[in-house]
């Protein structure tokens, strides 16, 4: 997916990009993919589930920066890791520039440990589509609170199910952000179908 075709299909809906200057992604060892991406559309800055994305912000805990320059505590081996958002429980989504700008989200509650979100940021542009699509679908066909409630069909999980391993069938292996996701929103289901 091109930073164009993403930011048409996003700001067809949603107006929440923020593209980054080129001059703030300048020696963090981005690839040119990666850069054109952010440069070109951008991230939006919240997305579902319970994502945020970094604006073009010098600020430390706001922009696009090494992880080590915002735990300045850290070791020299986390220098390879780009910060560009983070999860809900604030884990670091973050660019891994010694795995071809594979993104990864890092445990925070232990050292950092890398697992996989996507195999690079077009793949993670179509998931976020994707995962969008779902909860959009799922407001309009079952109610305002259908996303909150884990009200969703077994056809349309299966829909998002099938999207995302299309778009990137490893962000669906074992341990990545995506298959962990996925599996929460049926728990999640579950459990609220139970306490009915």
């Amino acid at each position: 997916m091109t930073p164009e075709d993403f930011k048409q299909k996003w700001t067809s809906i949603e107006d929440n990009l923020n593209p980054i200057s080129a001059e703030r992604l300048r020696g963090l060892g981005l690839c040119c993919e990666t850069i054109e991406f952010l440069v070109n559309s951008g991230l939006p800055d919240s997305a579902s589930p319970f994502l945020s994305f970094s604006e073009n912000s010098e600020d430390l805990f706001d922009g696009v920066h090494k992880l080590n320059k915002v735990y300045d505590i850290l070791e020299p081996e986390f220098e390879k890791y780009v910060v560009i958002g983070s999860c809900s429980d604030g884990d670091p989504i973050v660019v891994n520039t010694k795995q071809g700008d594979r993104i990864e989200f890092l445990d925070h509650e232990d050292y950092f440990s890398s697992r996989i979100f996507n195999s690079d940021i077009s793949r993670l542009a179509k998931c976020l589509l994707a995962y969008r699509n779902f909860v959009d679908t799922i407001l309009e066909e079952n109610g305002e609170d259908a996303y909150l409630d884990s009200d969703f069909t077994d056809d349309q999980f299966e829909k998002l199910k099938d999207e995302i391993q299309l778009a990137d069938s490893k962000a669906m292996e074992n341990g990545a952000f995506w298959a962990i996701q996925l599996q929460m929103d049926l728990d999640l289901r579950e459990e609220t179908q139970n306490n009915k």
